[in-house]
């Protein structure tokens, strides 16, 4: 009896054993079919990263189809199953280990759940992938994943339409010797332009507007016309001609210095609104014609019989006031029933001359020498000027519509042509004097007859004689036509912001974020890829980099980049040199500084970008901040052209132009208009792993 429960005991222990054996093997099998099956979910991984950017591909077709016309959330956009013929490096490995003996297969799921609001939406789901391991000896073994999917729409559409954005003040737009030029999208739509914002933020204090941009006049920002090179926007007002004068030598001081001139309008027609002789004591050249005409009559004191007695007798008479005396009254009257009237249009480039040697120096043009020295105390930055920004392009040719308190100006320079006059004192007597040109003075408040309003009109555009600043005209008349005033604020759909409360979005738009570096060299080691041999960056929706402030981003290292993104930095600089797409019809680079500068540099003369750049920084008090503190770029004596669009707080003078230096800005069709400005990205981390042992 006992022999046999050992015998039984000892069956028993040994067909365990095998079991164990037996299930230990299967195991081991299993365990490398999961093997497999990540392999095979790697694949489909990579395959889904690659596609998803692509429309030529089913899926990502499939997200564009989702973009232009999105349903309802939650939603499935794409379902697929995959057999082991798409996944060829999975079923390789497989086959290799087992002989044939194990195929994988697999399926992919992409559902949408939520969406982020912003300029235009972006949403929020996720991609679900499922490897399907079989084999002929084991049950099937499934692996699933889940990570997360962004797709993240890279467009503004509001300041996606500015070539450039500016929100303060910059004295020297008007440098001819460093050049802002602007080359708006190509109009071959009517309706369909590009826009600038010229703003007028840190605008100095002085006696015309005491707090500067807060004063209750707003301060413009005015731009030189210089007709030499701006012809072709003046189209029938540009009709160059000298004065039409009495003295031969000022028709040729005036010759090639006025881009319009009006033919002399006879005196007598416009006389009648102005007083005799009250708004004409107070001309000093008439006041000083009528004193030497006084000192000249000295001699014949005593001479009861000559004129010179008569006039001095008149004196007497008037107390020595000429608004009193018949004699000046006389004068005033024989001067207007002969003066001829004359203006021309001129620029600052001619009103300034060369080296000091200007036409507004002769007797008959300077009375436009009282704007500048009027100005030089009430506003000093009216007397700086030169040569507007080329924002038409460098043909003057491609309309772009600007926004801000921005007025063209040019210089209206008049005067009455020079007489010889006969004028009678008291019967029979008269006296024959030459009368010199005389400049008709710019008057800020109305003391004489020239800065008094006339009736009639010499023309539309002439309400007063003097010479004086046209600076009232926006520039939008140039290419949109009288009717189109000045905007001095940006424009949106919900109608006028202020411009320096103008930021990118950076609210909840930030919920697309793909990548979040906590700095520049984190983002460089993971950014920075060697891709088909050579150094560039690897964009991929938006990355979010939170502080440069120690060291900057610096991408010199590399000359062009591939894919979709929007670079975001908090805190700090960014460091570019000549950098472009790889592929110029699918890659697009934003970058936006919220506390920084960006700082060109790299080797040559010239830096060309392609990308959009933003550098604006968000104070406490937007409408007046310290200057040194705001955000902007930095040309560092470099040519700059930038494929894009650029938005700073400050241009900063210009003074990190080279002398002759330009920043050219072509405002790219495809930021302003694009057609797929889409980037969707795959998380690197796994929201879900499961794995299914079927029984």
């Amino acid at each position: 009896m006992f022999a046999f429960l050992m015998m039984v005991m000892i069956i028993g222990l040994a067909t365990h054993k095998s079991g164990e054996v037996l299930q230990l093997g299967r195991t081991i099998e299993q365990e490398r079919l999961v093997l497999f099956a990540e392999a095979g979910l790697n694949e489909m991984l990579a395959a889904v990263k690659v596609a998803a950017n692509d429309r030529r591909t089913t899926l990502g077709r499939a997200f564009f189809e989702f973009w232009k016309t999105p349903p309802g959330l939650p939603t499935v956009v794409f379902r697929a199953d995959l057999p082991a013929s798409q996944l060829p490096v999975a079923n390789a490995l497989a086959a290799e280990q087992l002989g044939g003996r194990a195929e994988i297969s697999g399926q992919v799921k992409v559902v949408i759940l939520d969406r982020i609001p912003g300029p235009r939406p972006s949403y929020t789901g996720y991609v679900e992938l499922i490897s399907q391991a079989r084999s002929r000896e084991l049950p099937e073994i499934k692996v699933k994943e889940r990570r997360e999917v962004k797709i993240a729409d890279l467009s503004y559409p509001f300041l996606d339409k500015y070539a450039l954005f500016v929100k303060s003040f910059c004295r020297t737009l008007n440098n001819p010797n460093r050049r802002l030029i602007i080359q708006g999208i190509p109009p071959s739509d009517p309706n369909l332009y590009s826009f600038v914002y010229l703003g007028n933020r840190s605008y100095p204090p002085c006696p015309e507007f005491p707090q500067g941009a807060k004063s209750t006049e707003t301060p413009p920002v005015l731009l030189d016309i210089a007709f030499k090179d701006d012809h072709r926007l003046l189209g029938s007002f540009y009709r160059p001609a000298p004065f039409q004068m009495t003295n031969p030598e000022f028709v040729q001081a005036s010759r090639d210095n006025l881009f319009y001139v009006i033919p002399p309008v006879p005196f007598n027609t416009i006389a009648n609104s102005f007083a005799k002789p009250a708004d004409f004591v107070r001309t000093p050249e008439l006041i000083s014609f009528y004193q030497s005409i006084i000192r000249v009559s000295q001699p014949y004191a005593d001479d009861e019989g000559s004129l010179g007695y008569l006039v001095l007798k008149d004196y007497q008479r008037a107390g020595g006031d000429p608004g009193r005396s018949e004699v000046f009254k006389s004068l005033v009257t024989t001067l207007v029933s002969k003066w001829q009237y004359q203006y021309g249009y001129s620029d600052f480039d001619s009103v300034a001359g060369d080296s000091g040697r200007t036409f507004v120096s002769k007797p008959p043009f300077c009375g436009i020498l009282d704007y500048f020295l009027y100005y030089s105390q009430a506003n000093p930055q009216k007397v700086i000027g030169g040569k507007m920004p080329l924002l038409f392009g460098p043909n003057r040719d491609t309309p772009v519509f600007v926004e801000g308190p921005v007025r063209l100006r040019f210089f209206k320079i008049a005067f009455c042509d020079e007489v010889k006059l006969t004028f009678d004192l008291y019967g029979s007597n008269s006296m024959q004097l030459p009368f010199p040109t005389l400049p008709l003075r710019f008057e800020e408040q109305p003391r004489t007859f020239a800065g008094k309003p006339c009736t009639p009109q010499v023309d539309e555009r002439t309400k007063v004689l003097m010479s004086e600043a046209i600076d009232v005209l926006s520039i939008n008349h140039l290419f949109f036509g009288v009717g189109r005033t000045m905007t001095p604020k940006p424009t949106t759909g919900r109608g006028p912001i202020e411009g320096h409360d103008v930021f990118p979005a950076f609210d909840e738009s930030l919920r697309s974020v793909a990548h979040v570096y906590p700095t520049a060299e984190e983002f460089v080691r993971d950014r920075l890829k060697t891709i088909q041999g050579e150094r560039m960056l690897d964009l991929d929706g938006v990355a979010l980099i939170l502080s440069c402030g120690r060291s900057p981003l610096d991408l010199t290292s590399v000359s062009r980049y591939r894919g979709k993104g929007r670079i975001v930095i908090r805190e700090g600089n960014c460091i570019l040199g000549s950098l472009a797409p790889l592929d110029q019809r699918l890659d697009s680079l934003g970058i936006s500084l919220m506390f920084g500068n960006f700082l060109v540099r790299g080797a040559g003369d010239d830096v060309i970008i392609h990308a959009s750049l933003a550098a604006t920084t968000c104070f406490s008090d937007n409408s007046s901040p310290d200057p040194s503190a705001e955000s902007g770029l930095h040309c560092g004596g470099k040519n700059v052209t930038i494929h894009g669009n650029l938005v700073v707080d400050n241009l900063f003078e210009l003074k990190s132009l080279p002398e002759g230096g330009r920043l050219t800005i072509v405002h790219d069709p495809n930021l302003y208009l694009p057609e797929y400005p889409v980037r969707v990205s795959i998380g690197e981390a796994k929201s879900l792993v499961a794995v299914d042992y079927a029984q």
